[in-house]
């Protein structure tokens, strides 16, 4: 299905309780999204992967990635040309104020990667990768050659941000009691997550809040929790440092798979783009076909989880598919062309209604009262509907046409993102020549000026500001 990306993340409106909207998510879960805990198992389906963990030098790395300002590890560089002259050395002396890192274990596994593949990778931590940061290297497309350009994503991230310190926080569980053990999850079947008690033992409470928190979820989906939650930063037991093969992924054949309680419920394009062959009918029920039948196949039966977030991406010839990426069910997650109360709905939808369950329950009972009776066998459970496919269409609203690059809100103040609305490079610059007149006072009375002479020159042309914002 189609539909306008008027309907995309930002329609959580707070009509419904944000309990019957999610099910309860817990640490076990989140650890079992972390790349470790499920790449070991869809290797063969997944791109070429290097995982350093435990890391080398963490504590100090984990100081670099926080600390203020942007600068680089010596020696990260390319080899052969890290070097400096005597001034420059002069003046790194000089700035007493500038912190001094260097990794040499991590340049030296970084730069075996890269000779591993073929000098390129994508680079990511447990759970995130620096998606937001990718306009800080040439080509704007994550692809690293060097430990710098992966200490400089990294460092420049809010997504990486977010693994160092709130990767828990919307946890029911968390932080865990001294005292209890982790919560049995459907995690309990992955092997990546074995390492779930001691790693949540070896955990960096830091300073703590907690507040009482009420998470009620279908009865299929509760687990035994407490009541605690994190209130403040936390951060993951272990940190790992995921380096994959770079190649050439085209971002509009990346999709974001959303199952709950192990049902396919929506298919949403990943790049809020407009492209005009994923417009045709056919064309959107073939990579649904093709991405359903992966996970029934692949999927479905050994994912870590009853509900995730799962991405994929599709070669260009539709002949293979691979995993990206799994994430959890929860508010964090972007749900890019659905919201969390529409995958409610899917969800309620897919679920077999409660008289359908008591006449399978009957059914199965009624074969084994008397065996002078022929031996029936249960009906199967009702066939599960097929999944929504999303793309975003020529009817999205002025948002989806904007000019704004994604993530731009991470590149620059809120107030010039929210300002440029689309609008083309002259237009935003005289908008942005009017606020700061106006801010400086030139906007009105005797103080106009030069904005006055301006403003009268436009009006002179027979344009107005309105008509020249055509498309915004």
């Amino acid at each position: 299905m189609a539909i306008p990306l008027a309907v995309n993340a930002e329609a959580h409106d707070g009509d419904r309780d944000r309990d019957s909207v999610f099910p309860p998510l817990y640490t076990a879960d989140v650890l079992a999204c972390q790349f470790s805990s499920w790449y070991p198992r869809f290797k063969r389906i997944a791109p070429k992967a290097t995982i350093v963990r435990p890391l080398p030098e963490d504590k100090h790395l984990i100081e670099f990635l926080e600390a203020d300002g942007l600068f680089l590890p010596e020696g990260s560089g390319p080899m052969g040309i890290s070097e400096l002259s005597d001034s420059e050395s002069e003046e790194e002396e000089a700035d007493e104020d500038q912190p001094v890192f260097s990794f040499p274990r991590l340049d030296a596994e970084i730069r075996s990667a890269l000779e591993k593949y073929d000098g390129a990778v994508f680079p990511k931590l447990n759970w995130s990768s620096p998606q937001d940061a990718a306009w800080m290297l040439p080509g704007q497309n994550l692809k690293c050659q060097t430990p710098a350009d992966v200490y400089l994503l990294l460092k420049s991230s809010d997504f990486i941000s977010h693994d160092l310190d709130h990767a828990f926080e919307d946890c029911v569980d968390f932080p865990p009691s001294p005292s209890a053990a982790p919560a049995a999850t459907a995690s309990d079947s992955n092997p990546g997550v074995e390492r779930v008690a001691e790693g949540l033992a070896a955990v960096d409470l830091g300073p703590t809040t907690t507040a009482a928190t009420s998470n009620e979820g279908d009865a299929s989906e509760a687990h035994p929790r407490n009541n605690s939650r994190a209130g403040t930063t936390r951060r993951p037991f272990e940190f790992e440092l995921v380096l994959k093969k770079w190649f050439d992924m085209p971002k509009s054949q990346e999709w974001r798979c959303f199952v709950r309680q192990d049902r396919l419920l929506g298919i949403s394009q990943r790049d809020t783009t407009l492209y005009e062959f994923l417009q045709p009918e056919q064309a959107r029920t073939e990579i649904r076909d093709l991405i359903r039948r992966f996970w029934e196949e692949s999927i479905r039966d050994h994912a870590p989880l009853h509900n995730y977030v799962l991405d994929v991406y599709i070669t260009r010839d539709r002949s293979r598919v691979f995993v990206i990426d799994f994430n959890p069910f929860g508010p964090r997650t972007d749900p890019l062309l659905f919201s969390y109360p529409e995958l409610h709905d899917l969800f309620l939808a897919s679920s077999p209604s409660s008289s359908t369950l008591v006449s399978l329950s009957a059914a199965a009972t009624s074969t084994t009262e008397s065996d002078s009776q022929p031996q029936q066998p249960p009906r199967p459970p009702p066939q599960q509907p097929e999944p929504e496919l999303r793309v975003v269409t020529p009817s999205t609203n002025p948002a989806a046409q904007s000019a704004v690059p994604r993530y731009a809100h991470n590149r620059y103040p809120k107030d010039v993102v929210n300002m440029s609305e689309g609008q083309s490079i002259a237009e935003f610059a005289k908008q942005w020549m009017t606020e700061v007149g106006d801010a400086a006072g030139f906007g009105e009375g005797e103080g106009e000026g030069d904005a006055a002479a301006a403003r009268e020159g436009k009006e002179g042309s027979g344009e107005s500001a309105e008509n020249e914002r055509v498309g915004r």
